[in-house]
């Protein structure tokens, strides 16, 4: 195993742990299945979307590690990630 693979896997065990440790916590409100739910029902885009989100960003994590980092994989992502939510970010509320 790889030192990123262990660190991913490290990485991933504490944040499903905050939020486990959240979700049991009575005083704390939130629910992780928030997070994927629509309309009382698990959403598959959202599962999708998280799911691509996680591996698209360990694909970066990788290749920085790696020392494979270009300018056009950080404006590949920055495009894919980071400019749709700037842009809900900015935009005018729909009447």
């Amino acid at each position: 195993m790889r030192a990123t693979d262990a660190a991913l896997l490290i990485v991933a065990l504490v944040v499903a742990w905050s939020f486990y440790r959240a979700h049991r916590n009575k005083d704390f409100v939130f629910n992780v299945f928030d997070l994927i739910m629509e309309n009382e029902k698990v959403s598959k885009v959202s599962c999708l979307v998280m799911g691509a989100f996680v591996v698209h960003t360990w694909i970066m994590v990788r290749l920085t590690f790696d020392v494979k980092m270009t300018e056009g994989y950080l404006t590949i992502y920055g495009a894919t990630w980071v400019a749709p939510l700037l842009a809900r970010m900015f935009s005018q509320p729909k009447p």
